[in-house]
């Protein structure tokens, strides 16, 4: 090939603009329409398999010609000359998203709705990509991403793409990681490249580290180590999502960009008003997991650090072995709600209970000076008589270790507390978690508690502020307030052993058995809603809380509340 060279007597070359192992990129003069194009040359002839490349050039070329869409560099025709295959393609004057820089988190999620419409409809026409990175993302004069696949080696900071002698396909920095370990590209290979291409504009470096050999970045992708993410802001939940080890629980395309657009709204709101921020991210957190993704029947989902809350086991946030020097230490997993593990560290009359939960990140940080462990940002709490705390600021939440006493003997509290805080926080900081037990179906850990009460059961609380519920973690919490009166409603998931007459008035709640249990200020009604074998073989209950508190008589808050329990419990799946 070279310059000034006629191809098919219409295609004049002009200059080489990018090669690697698929061939060679011209920009060219269409001498017939008088346009600048892009033409994309196979391998040569005479290469072992030129003919298999041909054949899936000249597929994606007729497919994607079929449409246009504004997020795709278009294809405008196939050439075909002295046995050589050419794609002509648009021609973009325009860099790529490597060469932009680190980018704001909301700039990154506009750029990544318009990545993820270009998935979408490429996915329609049953292509996939596999290959989406930032070498093969172009940004235009506008300001607008375009997907391109010209096939171009780019030796930049974690974009070393392994050659076409390799077992593979892609690039190690951005590969899924069911297709690392040999898996054929899919649809959900491609929005996980996505995510990652993502994750590196607004990090500097991909979510498999920042590596320049391929070959340490395919084993990272293969064992699905995953970076977490420390500049993604509003994008942090999104990134998330994308990035799923488990295909099957990552959004579509069509599903990315409507939280990829999300994102990109809520950051800028963050500077123009601070306070409404938990609200904006909560809203983002929202989309994630509610109604616009595949999987509509599970709650909204949170992020800790990067990590879906719902798929990741809390209890690989604690270690019994480590507390096992404080006294006997035994892991209890199924201890009231799902954000939370708990270790029982019993020596002679003391038992203390060591508690490690995903939280809802607050307004600002707790008081106190912030210490490093791991890399994660510790604040010790103050001591109190029969409890030690740590809060773990991390990204959208916050992870919460308490040791507190149950017994009457003698216990380092701050010492449990501060193992386990080293414990979760070298946890945290690997970015992957182990994904919890697969949950039976009709469980409320797939529930989002804020839907249990539709219109006409909240209008059972005075004055409730309907559109404005305060969802906790997972979703397997919600809170409502009273615009009239200091009332307030909360709805929490738990787990228990089953529950008798000790636990509260016996109440029928239709098919579900209630049970009273009146407090300072405050009733609960607890629902029974499903009864099960736990991991250590012991009968356990699933359960909702309805409590009301305020101030108020008992016997009112009590009868308020279980009115409220009647369309709670029959808003609960079947068991």
């Amino acid at each position: 090939m070279r310059t000034g060279q006629l191809v098919k007597d219409r295609y004049r070359l002009l200059e080489e603009i990018g090669s690697g192992g698929g061939g060679t990129v011209w920009r060219a003069f269409d001498e017939e329409l008088q346009r600048t194009v892009a033409v994309k040359r196979a391998l040569s002839p005479d290469s072992e398999d030129w003919a298999k490349r041909v054949g899936w050039l000249r597929r994606e070329g007729t497919i994607l010609a079929r449409f246009s869409h504004p997020n795709v560099v278009t294809v405008h025709d196939i050439a075909v000359e002295g046995g050589e295959f050419w794609l002509v393609l648009e021609h973009i004057s325009a860099s790529d998203l490597a060469e932009q820089g680190v980018l704001q988190p909301h700039r990154a999620a506009r750029l990544g709705a318009d990545l993820a419409g270009a998935l979408e409809a490429v996915h329609a026409e049953g292509v996939v990509h596999r290959d989406v990175k930032p070498g093969n993302v172009l940004i235009t004069d506008t300001g607008t991403a375009k997907l391109a696949d010209f096939g171009i080696s780019r030796v930049v900071h974690g974009d070393v793409t392994l050659t076409e002698s390799a077992l593979l396909t892609g690039t190690p920095g951005y590969m899924a990681p069911e297709v690392a370990r040999g898996a054929e590209p899919t649809a959900e290979s491609d929005v996980f490249s996505l995510g990652a291409t993502l994750f590196a504009a607004v990090e500097g470096v991909g979510p498999f580290g920042d590596s320049r050999n391929p070959l340490e970045l395919l084993h990272h992708a293969q064992s699905g180590h995953i970076s977490a993410p420390k500049n993604a802001g509003a994008l942090a939940p999104v990134l998330a999502a994308l990035l799923r080890v488990n295909p099957a629980k990552r959004p579509t395309a069509a599903e990315a960009k409507r939280m990829l657009e999300s994102a990109a709204e809520a950051e800028p709101a963050r500077a123009k008003q601070p306070w409404r921020w938990a609200l904006v991210a909560a809203a983002v957190v929202a989309v994630i997991a509610g109604g616009w993704l595949a999987f509509r029947d599970q709650p909204p989902a949170s992020t800790v650090a990067g990590v879906d809350v719902h798929a990741a086991d809390p209890c690989s946030l604690v270690d019994a072995a480590e507390l096992a020097r404080f006294g006997e230490a035994r892991l209890e997993p199924e201890y009231g709600n799902f954000t939370r593990c708990d270790v029982i560290v019993r020596s002679g009359a003391s038992e203390v209970d060591v508690q490690v939960r995903f939280a809802d990140a607050e307004a600002g940080p707790p008081p106190g000076r912030a210490d490093a462990i791991s890399g994660i940002d510790v604040v010790r709490n103050p001591p109190e008589a029969e409890a030690c705390e740590r809060t773990l600021l991390v990204p959208g939440a916050r992870v919460i270790v308490g040791a507190e006493q149950d017994g009457e003997g003698p216990a380092d509290l701050c010492g449990m507390a501060d193992a386990a805080t080293a414990t979760a926080a070298g946890a945290l900081a690997s970015g992957v978690l182990p994904p919890r037990a697969e949950p039976a179906p009709s469980s409320l850990i797939n529930v989002d508690a804020c839907a249990l009460l539709d219109g006409d059961g909240l209008a059972r609380f005075p004055g409730v502020d309907a559109n404005s519920p305060d969802p906790g973690v997972g979703g397997w919490s919600c809170r409502w307030e009273s615009t009239t009166s200091p009332l307030a409603l909360r709805l929490l998931f738990d787990r228990n052993q089953p529950l008798n007459a000790d636990d509260g008035r016996p109440v029928r709640l239709g098919d579900h058995q209630g049970y009273v249990e009146p407090d300072d200020e405050s009733c609960a009604v607890k629902v029974v809603h499903r009864e099960y074998t736990g991991v250590d073989g012991n009968p356990m209950a699933e359960l909702v809380q309805v409590i009301v508190t305020g101030a108020r008589p008992q016997d009112q808050l009590c009868e308020l509340a279980t009115s409220l329990a009647e369309p709670t419990a029959a808003g609960l799946p079947k068991p």
